[in-house]
């Protein structure tokens, strides 16, 4: 009698603690992130010379505590300066740069705040890359420009469902360099032409708060086996 009460006490506290880990359990999160851009190019050599305001939003979708594909979408101002043929230097402001990602994320650790999971911890570095496009770099643009997104960063999780994260990315345009003369990213007198190999890049600083949305459902066969179980 004492053994059987054991049992069903055992199976009905780990039925107890699986329903508590699927419900701390989210498939995606979404957020905003905010910080700075520069550009580096013909009209700017200077990393973070010329830094603008960025801002945007951001949506990851996790395969797992590892993995996940995410969408970024921000806006910023690029800032530069090119000397023409008589060496007067003339700025140039792109006011407003859209720009919209979708890359993959690796987490080094199974970020998740799950006591009863040996390997996660409240904390990741993380790294992505995948693909972009950029509007509004030159006037009439009507096509976006194809860029190259990457980078590294490192997420908190603040609460079971709030989390932090900094982050550096990169985009690499893979057109720019093709359109001398017309991209606001390139000076007028051609100093690149068309070297494939040093194509234009936006470098962007940005910190973000996000909340875990849309809840996994729990694990009906582990419920259904610790049920059966615990009535025995």
């Amino acid at each position: 009698m004492i053994l059987k009460t054991i049992k069903i006490l055992s199976f009905s506290m780990l039925f107890h603690s699986v329903n508590l880990i699927a419900a701390d359990e989210f498939k995606a999160e979404i957020g905003v992130l905010g910080g700075g851009t520069y550009y580096l190019g013909d009209a700017n050599n200077l990393p973070f010379k010329n830094t603008q305001v960025t801002y945007g939003g951001i949506f990851r979708y996790k395969f797992n505590p590892r993995f996940a594909l995410r969408t970024e979408l921000i806006s910023t101002s690029i800032v530069g300066e090119y000397k023409n043929e008589t060496n007067i230097v003339i700025p140039f402001i792109n006011k407003v740069v859209y720009s919209a990602d979708v890359c993959g994320e690796f987490n080094f650790f199974d970020l998740e705040q799950n006591p009863n999971r040996r390997l996660s911890k409240t904390f990741s570095p993380y790294i992505f890359v995948g693909l972009g496009v950029m509007t509004d770099l030159y006037k009439g643009q009507f096509i976006p420009e194809p860029s190259l997104p990457f980078g590294v960063g490192i997420k908190v999780k603040l609460t079971k469902r709030l989390n932090f994260n900094a982050q550096w990315s990169n985009k690499i345009l893979l057109l720019s360099d093709y359109m001398e003369g017309v991209s606001a990213l390139n000076n007028p007198i051609n100093l690149n032409g068309s070297n494939l190999f040093n194509n234009d890049l936006l470098s962007t600083l940005t910190v973000g708060i996000s909340v875990d949305i849309w809840k996994k459902q729990c694990d009906c066969k582990n419920s259904n086996y610790n049920n059966s179980r615990s009535r025995k």
